[in-house]
């Protein structure tokens, strides 16, 4: 959605509903790399249209929910195992230290790889909630950084825009199932 009423408020109870289902949202061993900066503010909000070129529906959104992605998120496994049992954490914390430990260029695909999936389920949910949500990655991320203090450990993965559409999307192109969709091998053939 690229407009909004911007007179609509979106609840902190909203807000809660919402985000106690994106919490649940799968991530690659349970680690949870996203984080969320739910901007209400409206100082914030055009200082994050200014650091995205001025596309005027961050400030007309009810929230412009920033999506980061922790890259040290390993670095919590212990705490997130510890229910499941010494013998489970003592086998999976070692796992996790030594997959991501030292590939910062892993660290870095799994904060965004997760961070999306969480952002597709926001999206759902809001959707459910009669609300409108849209996706981008059109912005200057270290100055949206610097302007919401997000520290270095983060990465803003992309910003969802929520609130109460005005208008329908627009309808934009897609490219056919038989291209994008190949059956057993990449060469083989498309789904029909």
């Amino acid at each position: 959605m690229k407009s909004y009423d911007p007179a609509h408020v979106v609840t902190d109870e909203d807000l809660k509903r919402l985000f106690e289902v994106v919490i649940r949202t799968p991530s690659s061993f349970n680690l949870q790399h996203w984080r969320f900066l739910a901007v209400r503010d409206a100082e914030l909000k055009n200082a994050i249209m200014g650091a995205a070129w001025g596309q005027k529906h961050l400030g007309e959104a009810s929230v412009d929910v920033v999506v980061c992605g922790k890259l040290g998120a390993h670095e919590d496994a212990a705490r997130i195992w510890a229910e499941a049992g010494e013998d489970v954490a003592g086998k999976m914390v070692p796992m996790i230290q030594g997959f991501y430990g030292k590939n910062a260029a892993l660290q870095r695909d799994e904060a965004i790889r997760s961070g999306s999936l969480a952002a597709m389920t926001l999206m759902l949910v809001a959707e459910d909630m009669g609300l409108s949500t849209c996706p981008m990655i059109g912005f200057d991320p270290a100055r949206v950084s610097e302007i919401l203090g997000i520290p270095s450990d983060h990465v803003p993965v992309m910003i969802v825009t929520l609130g109460k559409g005005t208008s329908a999307a627009r309808p934009s192109g897609r490219l056919p199932v038989d291209e994008v969709v190949r059956l057993d091998q990449f060469d083989g053939p498309g789904l029909a």
